[in-house]
């Protein structure tokens, strides 16, 4: 029984991990592309992203968006 619980809480440990670094990922990427002010806006919004597999598409959407506004809409959507 010990040992389920610690698995269980080490997974859920491992999945806001790994949503933090999504995060993070698509911050950085962003910034590396547009204006860091206008994308510390969108903070906020992504870290109210539960869904990895959303923050994962975002991620991908981040490093296609040919401006902020078409990632914001992505963000939104």
């Amino acid at each position: 029984m010990q040992i389920k619980q610690e698995s269980k809480y080490y997974q859920r440990q491992a999945q806001k991990i790994t949503r933090q670094n999504t995060i993070e990922n698509t911050l950085a990427l962003l910034e590396s592309r547009f204006q860091a002010e206008d994308v510390n806006a969108l903070t906020p919004s992504l870290q109210k992203i539960t869904d990895l597999q959303r923050l994962k598409q975002l991620l991908i959407g981040a490093s296609e968006a040919r401006s902020l506004e078409v990632f914001t809409q992505m963000l939104n959507e």
